[in-house]
Parts: structure tokens; C-alpha cells; sequence
């Protein structure tokens, strides 16, 4: 058993589990306990009750790139035949080493997968591997992850790597455990199908509870008739008859009958409700925007021109600018400039209302600040954030109050956030990472209907087809500066 010390009620409470050699894939909403179950199978966290056994030698790869490894300098200094191949494997680059700081988020995660690989372990666990990633990335660390030999653990919102990487599938749901031994996309079905008649049989209860509710309604007034009946109350002082006949009628227990009935129908009813109890509703996913976007004077652009990159690489695009209702998704490699480019354009262009910008990644401090302005909000403000967080898949109480929230918890904290203030511009860095897969639907089905302008960065093939109406590709050219291209 497990909990959080800010929570009354356990994460982990009674459950056995077995994790064989291969991968196998942890799934589940953010803040349902992934990643501190891959805490405790690490000793960083240490269970109130229970035990766990054959984690004597275990790494963990966590999804955070904000510090580099401890083990990094050794690796990179390190000649061995397994090193090499290793750094062939996920091409790290010699020049990495000492640069951790202007490294993009792709190239961080691959130098600290390497490290992770390099290590000696009989468990591997991987914890969001492929964020930040591009394709060709995704591919190498996929091939990198399907090298080892021993328990892997994988930790993961990318359908692609699941379905590539896992023997068995453990899903998280509402603090029950259930493993499946197949892929991640049988055990999805699995599950639905599981889903599907638990609901079905939840509606006949339901159903049957209302039918019970009526029929001790009926029983009450039948009991409260047969009361006013059996009473010698208004009988006169010398109506004999009428006492005989009074006493006849409790003596052959006709006043007992509608009260048991009544009892058993009571008793009935209470049993069913426990048994439905048994059955976890989920969150009514989905988000919409309600009131009026902020107006803004549109065409918003950035004149042609070039910008630093690196000390020797430049970045050069053409004028670039978004009209009111255009979404424009932004792709390409790694380390190409694409979040020096927004950063660039957020400074250049002159915003006379409001927009909302979302980064890659947060800083501690900076999560620290945003629950501190959360905690400012006004009560009405606070139950319009509760509703958005809740409807993107999170427990919005639990959330603000734990001491511990998960990255795609944070993100939705923000992006519930700036949302509340109905922007005329929303620009998102890599908006998927971090965040489960009912949170990207949520998402991606809400910024379909946002009528503002958007601009997002994103390596999620999926999120970027159903959104772009237009793309800005970043390329990586040997000879020349890098390039944009706009597609319409």
C-alpha cells in the first residue's frame, strides 16, 4: 500500500503484481500513479505496507530532461566496445558532452537513454521515452529499447512505441491494477469491451434502484394507511365493536406484513447500491470554449529574416504570418530551431490582447509560482478551472492540493488555466507531451472548435493532421542555413 502524505485515501492499496522479462507497458490517466509505481519498484519511494521483490538492481529513466544525468561525463568518457555501440545506437554526438544546457529536448532524451542503456540493471524502467522526440528519433529509441535484455518497464502515451515495445500491458484505473499478458492495443480492447458491459449493466441497475425506489415509496404509504387503520385513537370511549374488530386485525398480524415487505424492499434497495458502487464512473471527458474570444488586430506576422541558432548555424525563413481561425502546426527534426522560432516570434510581434503560451517544458519554480497564482484565483474563477481540469481527465481538487503532480498534470493546470482567459492567439510547444491519451483527445477535439488563431510545435503525427490548416516545416540543411517552408 501507498499514498501520498498531502491524501487520505491510497494510490496502491492490495495489489499483486507480477512483471516478467520483456516490456511491458504501464498505462493510465496523469496522476494515477504511473510514475510513483515506477518510484517505488526503484526504492526512491518506500510503500507503507507490502513488499516488493527482484528490484535489487534497477535504473530508472525519468521523463524529465531538466537535469542532465549524474552518470553522464563517465559515459561520454567511457571507450568501451558497448559504449560505442550504444552511441552509434542513438547517435549521440561527442560534441554533446559538457553542452547540456543548449541541447534541444530530443537530443537530452536520447543522451539520457544512453546513459540509462549503459548502465548495469536487471530492470530498465523508461518513463515517457519518446517525448520531445521527432520520427527518425522515435525509430532509434525504439530500436534502442528493443536491444535490452532483462525486465523492461515502459511508461508511455505513444500508441506507436506501446505497440512496438510491449509483451504485456498494465493498466491503471481508478486505483485498481489490471494487467493484461498481450499489447497495448489488444488490452485497449480488452478493456473497452470490459467497459462497454459494465456500463450496460450499471444502466439495469440503475434501472432496477429507481424501480425499488418507487415500490418503498408505495410501501411507506400502504404501512402509514395500515397505522392510521390498527389506531384506537379516534375510536369512541364505548365503540366496543369497533375495538374488537382493531384487535382482531393485529392479533391475525395483517399490521406486520406491509411492514416487512417493506423492510425486505429497503434492505434490497441498499444491497444493489453497494454493488453499483463496486462500479467506477469515469470522468466525462471533453472541453469546450464558451464565451467570447478576445479580439485581436489580425494579420499576425514576422518579416523575413535570419536568427542565430548556435554559434555557427543560422535559421532563415520567409514572412510568416497567421490569420484569426488558421491553425498552424510546426514540424520538424530535433534541434532544427523550432522553439527558438516561436520564442523569436512571441518577442517580435506586438500583442495588443491577450494570448496564451505554453512551453515544452516547466521548471519547479516555475510550478511552484503557477499553483501559487491558482491559489489567488477568485472562488468562481477556481470552480471554472476545477471544471476544465476535470473534464481533460484529472481530479482537479486533488491535483491543487497534492504535493507531488505529475508534468502532464502541471500541463493541464495551465492550459485549464489560460484558457479561462478566452485568448485570441494560443501557441503550444510539443502541447501532447507529458499528457494521456484521453487528455490529447480532449484537446485536439477542443482545439478543433476554437475559433482564435493557433500555432503549435508537435512531433504527434495524429494530433498534427487533425489540427493544421496550414504547416510551417522546418528543415536542416549541410551546406546552407536552416529553413522554413510554409504548406498550405
Amino acid at each position: 500500500m501507498y499514498k501520498y502524505a498531502s491524501t487520505a485515501q491510497p494510490i496502491f492499496s492490495e495489489v499483486t503484481l507480477d512483471i516478467e522479462e520483456g516490456w511491458s507497458a504501464i498505462t493510465g490517466v496523469n496522476g494515477s500513479g504511473k510514475s510513483a509505481l515506477l518510484k517505488l519498484i526503484s526504492k526512491e519511494l518506500k510503500s507503507e505496507k507490502g513488499m516488493i521483490i527482484g528490484n535489487d538492481l534497477v535504473v530508472y529513466c525519468a521523463q524529465s530532461t531538466e537535469v542532465a544525468p549524474t552518470e553522464l561525463e563517465e559515459f561520454m568518457c567511457t571507450y568501451t566496445k558497448e559504449a560505442f555501440q550504444i552511441r552509434d545506437l542513438l547517435r549521440v554526438e561527442d560534441s554533446w558532452l559538457g553542452v547540456w544546457n543548449i541541447l534541444s529536448h530530443g537530443e537530452r532524451k536520447r543522451l539520457q537513454l544512453a546513459v540509462a542503456l549503459s548502465m548495469p540493471s536487471d530492470v530498465l524502467m523508461v518513463d515517457e521515452p519518446t517525448n520531445h522526440l521527432d520520427q527518425e528519433s522515435q525509430a532509434i529509441v525504439i530500436d534502442a529499447l528493443k536491444s535490452y535484455k532483462g525486465i523492461g518497464i515502459l511508461v508511455s502515451h505513444d500508441r506507436v512505441l506501446l505497440n512496438a515495445l510491449s509483451q504485456q500491458t498494465i493498466m491503471i484505473k481508478s486505483g485498481e491494477v489490471l494487467k493484461h499478458r498481450t499489447t497495448f492495443s489488444l488490452a485497449q480492447d480488452a478493456y473497452a469491451q470490459t467497459l462497454s458491459h459494465q456500463r450496460k449493466t450499471l444502466g439495469e441497475q440503475e434501472h432496477e434502484f429507481k424501480k425499488l425506489g418507487k415500490a418503498i415509496q408505495a410501501q411507506r404509504e400502504q404501512v402509514s394507511l395500515a397505522k392510521k387503520r390498527f389506531s384506537k385513537k379516534n375510536v369512541g370511549r364505548f365503540d366496543s365493536a369497533e375495538k374488537e374488530k382493531i384487535n382482531g386485525a393485529i392479533l391475525t398480524g395483517k399490521d406486520k406484513k406491509n411492514g416487512k415487505n417493506l423492510q425486505n424492499t429497503v434492505t434490497k434497495q441498499r444491497q444493489l447500491g453497494e454493488k453499483m458502487g463496486t462500479i467506477k464512473k469515469e470522468y466525462v471527458t471533453g472541453i469546450s470554449f464558451e464565451g467570447k474570444i478576445s479580439k485581436h488586430n489580425f494579420r499576425v506576422a514576422v518579416e523575413k529574416s535570419c536568427i542565430l541558432l548556435f554559434e555557427t548555424t543560422e535559421l532563415c525563413f520567409p514572412r510568416l504570418s497567421i490569420n484569426v481561425g488558421e491553425k498552424v502546426g510546426i514540424s520538424g527534426e530535433n534541434g532544427v530551431g523550432k522553439s527558438s522560432f516561436i520564442r523569436y516570434f512571441i518577442n517580435k510581434v506586438d500583442f495588443a490582447h491577450e494570448y496564451l503560451y505554453i512551453p515544452q517544458e516547466i521548471t519547479e519554480e516555475e510550478a511552484k509560482q503557477l499553483f501559487k497564482n491558482v491559489d489567488e484565483m477568485s472562488s468562481e474563477d477556481k470552480g471554472e478551472l476545477f471544471t476544465l481540469i476535470q473534464c481533460l481527465g484529472s481530479d482537479a481538487k486533488a491535483l491543487l492540493y497534492s504535493t507531488v503532480p505529475s508534468p502532464g498534470e502541471i500541463r493541464k493546470l495551465l492550459i485549464a488555466q489560460g484558457l479561462l482567459k478566452h485568448p485570441s492567439l494560443i501557441i503550444l510547444d510539443e502541447p501532447t507531451n507529458h499528457m494521456d491519451l484521453d487528455s490529447i483527445e480532449s484537446l485536439e477535439s477542443a482545439l478543433q472548435e476554437y475559433t482564435g488563431a493557433l500555432v503549435f510545435i508537435t512531433h504527434d503525427q495524429t494530433f498534427l493532421q487533425n489540427l493544421s490548416t496550414k504547416s510551417w516545416v522546418f528543415q536542416k540543411n549541410k551546406e546552407k542555413p536552416y529553413t522554413v517552408n510554409e504548406i498550405l
